[in-house]
């Protein structure tokens, strides 16, 4: 864990996978002797989890480096094991399977602990972390006041003010989260995530509103309408993902509301995930492209229903003007734009070129 804290996570690398061999060979000694790791022994692997705490950092990465040390060091040993040596080394297998959960559970009160010396309270922004890497603990989600729930709503935006938000940020929702227990808060990339448990009592589009309106009242707003998607607790760290990437989507759509689900951006999914269909779209507008005022008046005819009269009002034109520029359109490209499959084609033209126009969409926060 130091490697990792001084050479930015070396994980994988043969000096790591020394280093959590020799922890991994104390704690078989120590099994075979029916024992457990003593106390200095969890400070020593607790010290680094209280430093990252007191400048504010997150520790799921930390958390992350020390599974995958232990598993590449595991491996290892298999690989160079030599004949005779197969029950020693299941006797590894299974304490690293029980010690590593052990030490991490550690780490993590470590860490809450540290947080709350502090005077941050945001037990409930590691146990976010956590979740989304899998390794959340009963004890820490009792010291976070959160109980467990089977489904959540993941909710991902971006905060007004913030190129990413900050570790205040995010334990200023995590407390405004808490009563009620309405959910979890955390950041992944440059996005604030909210893990709001399914209860019983209120529906998810219920539920995404009231944290919404809960962050808006400690002055955190999302710049756009914040990504939400329904996941079992297994997968909330692909639903974070997801989440993440509707809500990019609904901002370049600009889409309005409290909260996007990804049905309202089907069309900005599939075409985000296609290139060739996006270069296909965008090449039946590609002859106005050229006549910007032609362009501005597709776009403000989708923008107003279709509405002729509010069409001309908003461009500021008479409205012999615009049926003059809808003709013109038309000659141009060979497709009605007021007729169903015109309309249909250049909507989708319009996000495609939107979409291409934009920096490519990530497909992870």
């Amino acid at each position: 864990m130091q490697m990792y804290a001084e050479g930015g996570g070396l994980v994988g690398s043969a000096g790591s996978a020394e280093l959590v061999r020799s922890v991994l060979d104390r704690g078989l000694e120590l099994y075979r002797q029916g024992g457990h790791l003593p106390a200095e022994e969890i400070a020593r692997c607790t010290a680094l989890a209280v430093q990252l705490a007191e400048r504010g950092e997150r520790i799921a990465p930390l958390l992350h480096a020390w599974e995958v040390g232990c598993s590449v060091a595991v491996a290892d040993c298999w690989v160079s094991a030599r004949p005779g040596e197969q029950s020693e080394l299941v006797s590894l297998t299974q304490w690293a399977s029980t010690g590593v959960k052990e030490i991490t559970a550690a780490i993590s009160l470590a860490y809450v602990h540290a947080q709350k010396q502090a005077g941050l309270d945001t037990s409930r922004r590691v146990l976010a972390d956590l979740m989304l890497n899998g390794a959340t603990t009963d004890e820490l989600a009792a010291t976070a006041h959160h109980t467990p729930a089977k489904e959540y709503v993941a909710v991902a935006g971006r905060v007004v003010g913030e190129i990413a938000p900050s570790a205040a940020t995010v334990a200023r929702a995590s407390a405004a989260l808490t009563t009620g227990d309405l959910g979890l808060s955390c950041q992944a990339g440059r996005h604030l995530c909210i893990l709001a448990p399914i209860r019983s009592h209120s529906g998810p589009d219920e539920q995404a509103g009231q944290i919404v309106e809960t962050l808006k009242r400690v002055g955190i707003t999302f710049a756009a309408p914040a990504g939400a998607v329904i996941a079992p607790r297994s997968e909330l760290a692909v639903a974070i993902q997801q989440a993440a990437r509707i809500e990019s989507l609904a901002n370049i759509a600009g889409l309005d509301g409290k909260t996007v689900e990804s049905n309202q951006v089907i069309s900005e999914l599939a075409i985000s995930r296609d290139s060739e269909y996006r270069r296909q779209l965008i090449s039946l507008i590609d002859p106005i492209v050229e006549t910007p005022e032609l362009l501005k008046t597709l776009r403000t005819l989708y923008l107003m229903d279709l509405d002729r009269t509010r069409t001309a009002r908003r461009l500021n034109v008479a409205r012999r003007t615009l049926t003059y520029r809808l003709e013109r359109i038309e000659q141009l490209t060979g497709i009605n734009p007021v007729r169903t499959r015109g309309i249909l084609a250049f909507v989708l033209a319009l996000a495609a070129r939107d979409l291409d126009s934009s920096c490519a969409v990530p497909e992870s926060a």
